[in-house]
């Protein structure tokens, strides 16, 4: 089993690149889209998301400047978000690596260096902020 930390490992970073999935339930591959990348674990959007601890083989090519061969990785779901969420590009699931070799890691770095972090999720507004905000004081009384 994967220990979990209470803080990430690597920044993640924003990407658009179509994955392979490989599970023990299907017997072809399904694709999904990678909206962000670390050298430790990848979050795929999807509709329906796989159950936390299901383990899969992730086949990934970056298209631009990746000049290795596609990876290939064995990564346990840790997260799992399904059409409940807020928006729908937060439907999907976060999987860690769990088998990256050090030689793809920082290859997968390398890659990584320069591209733009994920950008945060706009916060739902507060209950006082969704409710009328009160009358402003004069400042002459």
């Amino acid at each position: 089993m994967i220990e979990q930390s209470s803080g990430r490992r690597k920044m993640r970073r924003a990407v658009e690149i179509p994955c392979d999935i490989v599970t023990k339930h299907i017997d072809r591959p399904l694709i999904y889209w990678a909206t962000n990348l670390s050298s430790d674990g990848i979050w795929l959007e999807t509709r329906a998301p796989m159950h936390a601890g299901e383990r899969v083989v992730v086949c990934i090519k970056p298209a631009i400047w990746w000049h290795a061969r596609e990876l290939m990785l064995f990564a346990e779901v840790v997260r799992s978000s399904s059409v409940v969420a807020r928006s729908e590009h937060e439907c999907g699931m976060g999987l860690v690596f769990t088998d990256i070799t050090q030689h793809e890691q920082r290859a997968l770095d390398g890659w990584l260096r320069g591209r733009p972090p994920r950008l945060p999720r706009r916060r739902r507004r507060t209950a006082f902020l969704q409710g009328e905000l009160p009358a402003p004081q004069s400042m002459l009384s």
